[in-house]
């Protein structure tokens, strides 16, 4: 008890030796101390697959650091694989918030408002962001989630819009659109974007393998240069 009394009586003597502003800079170093603490905690649980344990350490670091760009997405990732969606909406869609252009914290929310059911949310979130990331890119991310929730003429539109802002300089878009040829059983869109496709190579030994189990003979001559 003697050796307490006498830990606070230093703690409060180096306060008060530092005042005004010196104890708050001892406290602002054990917030710190403490956060770090925290996230190394959080992390190995993570690691772990102990996602419950994860769940309050991450909660009990925003409580603390709400502003915290990377302890609001992680305590998403977590909340949305413990199957608590609403919350893990709640987390993700500050993060995006505080990081609008991140693409990783757009996708992570978009996940979760797809598995949740919230359409109308989504493509908001989506159309939204679609000049974020690379050039094109934004059009293919709304195709994708467009198609996982059933919205086949909007995912066929953003694939064309993607394809044109492409403008020729990658096979990327034409392999978009023909899986989405793939996925709703179009097979002559299909050969005719993997024709496209192949122009950026005309030995893709996957494209050509498509092309092949398509019923065509493969070899470079299946290539067709990009129409705009």
């Amino acid at each position: 008890m003697k050796l307490v009394q006498a830990a606070s009586i230093v703690f409060i003597s180096l306060c008060l030796a530092l005042a005004p502003t010196g104890c708050s800079s001892v406290d602002k170093v054990k917030r710190t101390l403490t956060l770090n603490d925290i996230h190394i905690q959080a992390a190995i649980a993570e690691n772990k697959g102990d996602d419950a344990r994860a769940q309050e350490l991450w909660s009990e670091y925003v409580n603390i650091r709400p502003q915290s760009v990377l302890a609001q997405h992680r305590l998403g990732m977590v909340e949305m694989r413990l199957g608590n969606i609403e919350q893990a909406i709640g987390h993700l869609r500050i993060a995006h918030d505080l990081k609008p252009g991140n693409i990783e914290y757009i996708e992570a929310l978009a996940d979760a408002l797809a598995q949740a059911g919230r359409t109308e949310s989504l493509m908001k979130l989506l159309h939204e962001t679609v000049e974020e990331g690379e050039p094109g890119s934004g059009r293919l991310r709304l195709a994708r989630y467009a198609q996982r929730v059933g919205l086949m003429d909007e995912a066929r539109e953003a694939l064309l819009l993607a394809i044109a802002q492409n403008a020729g300089e990658s096979p990327t878009p034409y392999l978009a659109m023909a899986d989405f040829a793939n996925a709703i059983g179009d097979r002559d869109t299909e050969i005719k974007y993997l024709r496209y496709a192949l122009w950026f190579d005309h030995a893709d030994p996957i494209i050509l393998a498509r092309l092949e189990s398509l019923g065509l003979i493969p070899g470079p001559s299946l290539a067709t240069a990009p129409v705009p």
